[in-house]
């Protein structure tokens, strides 16, 4: 698998990510640790967590992942050279969504803790804080790095002007502010004021500015769970446009084409798209994994591209 400069860090990650949400819940450990062997064996090296993974669901409180992840790195077959991403702002159990400095740094401790590592490669503020001043958050993610504890740190479901000020505030301090952007994104395009709750969509601002100032872009759900595989699925309720309608025809016209299933196809658009998308790969199975592999490592030509835009 091919790799990609993170922002301006020059640090390499992977075109593809692994997410590991469902590790440790609905995906069990034994199956979780197939899944990472799978990934590392074909050279991804981007494992993506977070600290309330999948508090969500009945019977589970939270840190189930980080902990599944914790315990596949002290394997052998765990290689060295890994970025492990985690989380902090979303609420789960007692702690509620906030970006406060001692919030994001007790967070980090447990992160630590759980995925057994002196050092996350990079931590995430899950969800920008609008009750809680930028600076504050900002010089948070600097101690944490300055400590040691978080190699870069990362945004994710902010907007572009949130995204913008962090970095400003930070720029001014002399610190290093946010080096990429985690956003939902897939090949559809949401519907006019479509609200996704607490998730921000990658939209054409975000994503210029990104390029522009040189922030990795990193998408989480880029198949709309399974959405794609299904022939004839409706569109998403949030999706439903007649823009989309004609993507849709245009994929799976394209798929048959190419012999790529609609899922390959939208993968491996990502990863050739300018600028380019990394997309987090969520498997629960081994046959998922090598789909969505094969599709990572799939170079498309330019007419099919366009056919696609």
């Amino acid at each position: 698998m091919q790799r990609i400069e993170l922002g301006n860090t020059g640090e390499e990650i992977s075109v593809a990510g692994l997410g590991c949400m469902y590790f440790g819940t609905r995906v069990d450990e034994k199956t979780s640790f197939r899944l990472l062997d799978m990934y590392v064996a074909h050279g991804g090296n981007f494992l993506d967590s977070a600290n309330k993974y999948a508090s969500w669901l009945p019977g589970f409180r939270g840190g189930e992942s980080e902990t599944i992840l914790g315990k596949w790195l002290k394997q052998d077959s765990a290689p060295p050279e890994l970025l492990i991403s985690s989380k902090v702002g979303f609420p789960y159990g007692k702690i509620p969504r906030t970006l406060k400095k001692e919030i994001i740094i007790s967070e980090c401790e447990k992160s630590l803790k759980r995925l057994g590592v002196e050092t996350i490669d990079i931590y995430f503020a899950h969800a920008y804080d609008r009750d809680t001043p930028i600076e504050e958050t900002m010089e948070a993610f600097h101690q944490l790095k300055k400590e040691g504890k978080i190699r870069y740190a990362g945004a994710s479901n902010y907007t572009g002007w949130r995204l913008e000020e962090a970095n400003s505030v930070a720029r001014n301090q002399g610190w290093e502010g946010f080096s990429c952007l985690q956003q939902r994104h897939t090949y559809m395009e949401p519907s006019a004021r479509a609200e996704f709750n607490n998730q921000e969509f990658l939209s054409p601002e975000i994503e210029d500015l990104c390029h522009t100032k040189n922030l990795s872009i990193i998408a989480y759900s880029p198949l709309l769970e399974g959405f794609y595989s299904r022939k004839e699925a409706a569109l998403p309720a949030l999706y439903q446009n007649a823009v989309n309608e004609e993507r849709l025809v245009s994929l799976r016209n394209t798929s048959s084409e190419t012999r790529l299933s609609p899922t390959q196809l939208i993968l491996a658009w990502m990863v050739s798209h300018s600028p380019q998308v990394i997309p987090l790969l969520g498997c629960s199975s081994s046959s998922q994994l090598k789909e969505n592999l094969v599709a990572v490592t799939t170079s498309l030509d330019p007419e099919v591209t366009q056919k696609l835009q």
